[in-house]
């Protein structure tokens, strides 16, 4: 260690959430979890922190402000965010819908600024890429309070549309970074050195993150592997992730205890892209340990789960262990194009998952399953009858509309098709906007569907109020 770092005293660093602008947006067990997870490293680096949550559906005077459309309050900890009508922009002018900047009131934003000491850098994350007029909000109202603070700007927007984030969205830096390299990044900065440069590494050797931190925590986020063993070509996961890892089960059951008996959380939502897979040594043995303690818990999956995964003794798990939302990853009926798709489900391992799930004690009619809409090579045809299909298995189907993602294999395709500048406006990546309409496939095409997807999960709504009472 030089003298210079032994001298430097902790930096202060304030981590941002940023406000969401879209027409609409809602809480379905979303949380900052890569920011939480750079809070609790550096906290454990021997930093100061401060986190400002602009999402915070809590927030008291945003709650009373005349301003402000209020929140709504769902079940198992989910729900709506405040929201305010704010200007649309040029490229949704043909959009017959109101714009919304979803999150606090900027009053409460700047007296929650000011009630801080003057950070030493201020780190702010980022989700869609068409989000990115709230990134750029949030970072013009810190700037208003802390003008020559350097501003980072981290997370998915930043890693995938980097050069369009250093040209609009006002930050200092755009970091692009993979985690291991960070705390020399830190260091160069600050001129402090991070105590904990080895945890750094990957998601076995970090901490927990910094839940408590979040301004009330009505669930917890819970991520037992990073990455993913598949590369469809519609994903950025590869991208963001290139290497798949997976915690250990004491890590995956120490997580969950932890969360369950200091604050009291009972509903986790699994953030993993592949949660199942591979998972038999890791997250079963941790299941199984929550089984043994009698822990009354729920956990959710709206990341989907691989079918291929679905055995019998995994569903026999899943129910026991409190498994509550299930959400499936069919993506489309037609055999080529789940070949095309990344060769992940077959219409028999379908069906006999479902067959396994309802074996195991879940209910057909509460099983959620995901259908893409609206990608380059598809027809809305195609897309109806996957849906009759689901509709008919007794299952509930939801679409899943596609959103052209930078740096994917389909994104030369998409951008083939859209008769929109996809590279130079992330805005129209916005899967409601629909980039990729085109003659065989219309944007009111995309509206019957989501229409035909409403009305099927409907009837199954009223087959489950009608039908026998062990299947309610």
């Amino acid at each position: 260690m030089s003298p210079r770092d032994s001298m430097a005293k902790a930096p202060f660093i304030l981590l941002v959430n940023p406000w969401i602008a879209d027409f609409a947006a809602y809480d379905l067990w979303a949380k900052p979890l890569g920011l939480l997870l750079l809070a609790s490293l550096l906290r454990q680096g021997g930093c100061g922190i401060a986190f400002l949550d602009c999402l915070n559906r809590f927030d008291p005077l945003t709650r009373q402000h005349p301003e402000v459309k209020p929140g709504i309050e769902r079940k198992y900890g989910t729900g709506k965010y405040p929201k305010m009508p704010i200007h649309k922009p040029e490229a949704y002018a043909e959009m017959p819908r109101t714009y919304y900047r979803h999150g606090i009131h900027p009053e409460s934003l700047g007296r929650q600024l000011r009630s801080i000491p003057k950070p030493d850098l201020i780190w702010v994350t980022s989700i869609m890429t068409y989000w990115y007029p709230g990134v750029q909000q949030t970072i013009a109202e810190i700037r208003e309070i802390f003008a020559d603070v350097p501003i980072w700007l981290g997370g998915i927007y930043a890693r995938l549309c980097s050069r369009h984030a250093e040209a609009n969205s006002g930050a200092t830096e755009v970091i692009i970074d993979p985690m291991s390299k960070l705390p020399d990044r830190i260091e160069a900065e600050t001129g402090f050195e991070l105590k904990n440069k080895t945890c750094w590494i990957s998601l076995r050797t970090a901490p927990d993150a910094a839940l408590d931190l979040l301004p009330k925590l009505t669930y917890a986020p819970l991520l037992t592997s990073s990455g993913c063993p598949f590369s469809c070509p519609y994903c950025a996961s590869r991208l963001l992730q290139p290497v798949w890892e997976r915690r250990s089960d004491l890590d995956i059951y120490a997580g969950i205890r932890k969360w369950n008996e200091e604050f009291g959380v009972q509903d986790f939502a699994c953030y993993d892209d592949a949660l199942l897979i591979g998972a038999e040594a890791t997250l079963k043995p941790a299941l199984e340990r929550i089984c043994n303690d009698g822990l009354n818990l729920r956990f959710h999956t709206p990341n989907a789960l691989h079918i291929r995964a679905l055995t019998p003794q995994w569903c026999e798990l899943l129910h026991e262990s409190g498994f509550t939302t299930i959400r499936l990853g069919l993506e489309t009926s037609r055999t080529e194009q789940q070949k095309r798709w990344g060769g992940k489900v077959e219409m028999k391992m379908f069906y006999a998952a479902l067959d396994n799930l309802s074996a195991a004690g879940f209910c057909r009619s509460r099983l959620g399953v995901y259908l893409l809409c609206g990608m380059p090579g598809q027809t809305p045809e195609d897309v109806s009858a996957a849906i009759d299909v689901v509709r008919d298995s007794g299952a509930q189907p939801y679409l899943a509309e596609y959103s052209p993602v930078p740096g994917t294999p389909m994104w030369v395709e998409a951008k083939s098709i859209a008769s929109y500048a996809l590279t130079d406006e992330p805005l129209y990546h916005n899967n409601s906007f629909f980039a990729c309409r085109r003659s065989d496939f219309s944007y009111r095409d995309l509206t019957d569907l989501k229409e035909l997807a409403r009305q099927a999960r409907g009837a199954k709504a009223e087959h489950k109020e009608a039908g026998p009472a062990s299947e309610r």
